[in-house]
């Protein structure tokens, strides 16, 4: 049986994406316990990293030679890049929110999604 697909997002997921896009180059840290996280994660699901970097020549490649850098061995850690999204199970991504089947959801008002900020906005910005 084949393990269910767990998306996982790059910016301000793996990568702390800290001071946002700026050039594209990829300029911050793995998120503190990532590398441990997969670690388990993999017994369970199949990683695939999608990012909008995966479409752009070469960001996928770019990716992979950042989190080379950062102590990510994949013989020790499964994780796959698509270039394409792929039929996830479940996604892990910074910014989002569970759509529960209800469009007059609160949380869904034009004005409420407006004012969204994610984890690494600074406190005093948001």
């Amino acid at each position: 049986m084949s393990k269910p697909i767990l998306c996982i997002d790059f910016d301000g997921v793996i990568h702390d994406y800290r001071n946002g896009w700026q050039d594209g180059s990829i300029y911050g840290e793995l998120t503190h316990g990532f590398l441990d996280w997969a670690a388990k994660a993999q017994e369970i699901f199949k990683l695939v990293v999608y990012s909008s970097r995966s479409k752009q020549p070469g960001g996928v490649d770019l990716m992979k030679r950042w989190m080379l850098h950062r102590g990510f061995k994949p013989a020790e850690i499964a994780i796959e890049f698509a270039h394409e999204k792929p039929p996830a199970f479940l996604t892990i991504d910074d910014r989002c929110i569970r759509f529960e089947g209800v469009w007059t959801d609160p949380r869904l008002a034009p004005e409420v999604l407006r004012e969204f900020t994610p984890w690494m906005t600074p406190k005093s910005s948001r």
